[in-house]
């Protein structure tokens, strides 16, 4: 289809631009927790234009960001609606680079959210990995002042670029969205599918959420669900709905498998992790005492802001209640005790025997805590089973 600039133009003048939302859900909970808001384009016949045709078209001659602008109000009207049936319900909008190059959308966030039109958590702005590359002084500055406002940042098509890593330890996302791409490949390739839980579990110990876009089996879904990813979206969960259909399957309340498995497998990636970090960083300050350390962002000494502390207080909570659950606050915190003891004791320059002692102790209270972990995972995989205990 032969588009023209022009006719981007008169399909704004006519209103024929809308939102169409695809859920994501949360394999924790088994449910809707938001959706993408994906713009569609029906001419006045019911004729739906393929987005490929003629958002390309709108980047090229640069009137993506001019129909962002446009149609921002109606995503606003459009949650309006959500959150008058589901409060909590967050939408997602991909946005371009040009429309990063330009403060106007940037404006519109601000002027929603402190007119109270919107709060910044149910807003989530999606920025392509590509994008960002290419222009970071400007994209730092305008995702700062999303992020300022409270607005949630994913990083969009994650793997496609070369440069993720860098991009990730530069900018302040929330949320790493992998490519579909890569849903298709790990089904038969198991590098692919170890790149994947990798990715998975480098978002866990970033302490930010994970988002696996293009699934279209349940077999992805359920491999998915075992590597402890956060969330989920793709047609076998649902295609893009326009709002009338979306809030009546948000009535429905659906309900897909779920499982605190792969959590707990990340909660335990993230607890070696930490004590592996935390036994380097001490044996460096033996070996040049005079070189002064650093804790790294997710090595907190508070037991409530490290990256386990922050699984135990926040997701882990949906398994509040349960023994093994509730004996890991315990150990966890008497680590975070040892570990200021073991700081304080090597920058006074006890003797070794004393910081050995110490060293043990934290060792038998992490075993503890990862049995404990180990335990939990094992009982409810045999309670998903239905084998008797």
């Amino acid at each position: 289809m032969d588009l023209t600039a022009e006719d981007l133009r008169r399909a704004m003048r006519r209103g024929e631009f809308s939102f169409h939302y695809q859920p994501k859900v949360s394999f924790l909970t088994g449910r809707v927790e938001g959706a993408e808001a994906l713009i569609r384009w029906r001419l006045p016949d019911g004729t739906l234009v393929p987005p490929g045709d003629f958002i390309p078209m709108a980047e090229a001659s640069g009137m993506v960001a001019d129909v962002t602008r446009h149609m921002f109000p109606r995503l606003l009207d459009d949650l309006s609606q959500v959150h008058a049936e589901r409060g909590e319900d967050r939408l997602a909008l991909n946005i371009s680079a040009n429309e990063l190059d330009d403060p106007g959308l940037i404006h519109l966030v601000r002027e929603a959210i402190d007119s109270n039109r919107i709060r910044g958590p149910h807003l989530e702005i999606e920025i392509t990995e590509g994008v960002v590359v290419s222009r970071q002084e400007v994209i730092v500055r305008r995702l700062t002042e999303l992020m300022e406002a409270g607005v949630s940042l994913a990083m969009d098509d994650y793997g496609t670029g070369f440069s993720s890593l860098e991009t990730l330890s530069r900018l302040p996302f929330s949320v790493l969205k992998l490519d579909q791409a890569f849903v298709i490949r790990m089904l038969a390739s198991t590098k692919t599918a170890t790149m994947v839980r990798t990715s998975i579990a480098m978002a866990q110990l970033l302490g930010i959420r994970s988002v696996m876009e293009g699934v279209e089996t349940e077999e992805a879904y359920r491999m998915l669900l075992h590597y402890g990813c956060t969330e989920a979206q793709g047609y076998w969960i649902s295609p893009p709905l326009p709002l009338p259909d979306y809030l009546e399957f948000r009535r429905r309340d659906p309900v897909w498998p779920c499982s605190p498995i792969g959590m707990l497998r990340m909660a335990q990636l993230t607890h070696t992790w930490q004590y592996k970090l935390l036994m380097d960083m001490l044996f460096a300050h033996l070996e040049d005492p005079g070189t002064p350390g650093s804790i790294p962002r997710h090595l907190h000494m508070s037991p409530d802001e490290c990256a386990l502390g922050d699984w135990y207080h926040g997701l882990g909570q949906a398994l509040s209640g349960d023994p093994d659950f509730d004996r890991l606050d315990r150990p966890h915190r008497r680590m975070h005790e040892l570990c200021a003891e073991m700081f304080d004791a090597t920058s006074r320059k006890a003797p070794r025997h004393r910081i050995r002692q110490l060293m043990t102790d934290l060792s038998e209270e992490s075993s503890a805590l990862y049995t404990t972990l180990q335990r939990l995972e094992m009982r409810l995989m045999f309670e998903e089973l239905g084998a008797p205990e």
